[in-house]
């Protein structure tokens, strides 16, 4: 199977503070990183191609980092049993930095 990624991916579980265009935060978990992108899990969908702001702290001894991104996929994240627990997203990142962007809170 052929790999579309242009960057390798670590896994992660973290948890991430994620806000939704004109929406209050909202957190997830963050379950594998890039330089190009993460992929979270949300417990409600959102629409491809929505745009969203997030904090992230990898590790504990650094402060977090701040990212902006779009939506490029989503699909129900499904337990044993097919019982949806959530929405698995996979967010491509426009910025990136370690200064907060001024429309996150």
């Amino acid at each position: 199977m052929h790999e579309k990624r242009r960057f390798s991916r670590c896994r992660i579980k973290e948890k991430v503070k994620i806000k939704k265009e004109e929406a209050n935060p909202d957190a997830g978990e963050a379950f594998d990183i890039s330089t190009g992108g993460m992929g979270i899990l949300l417990d409600k969908p959102i629409k491809i191609g929505s745009r969203l702001s997030g904090q992230l702290k990898i590790l504990p001894q650094l402060d977090p980092f701040f990212v902006e991104g779009r939506v490029v996929w989503m699909k129900p994240y499904l337990d044993t049993e097919g019982e949806c627990l959530g929405y698995a997203v996979g967010i491509k990142f426009t910025k990136v930095s370690t200064i907060p962007f001024k429309d996150f809170d």
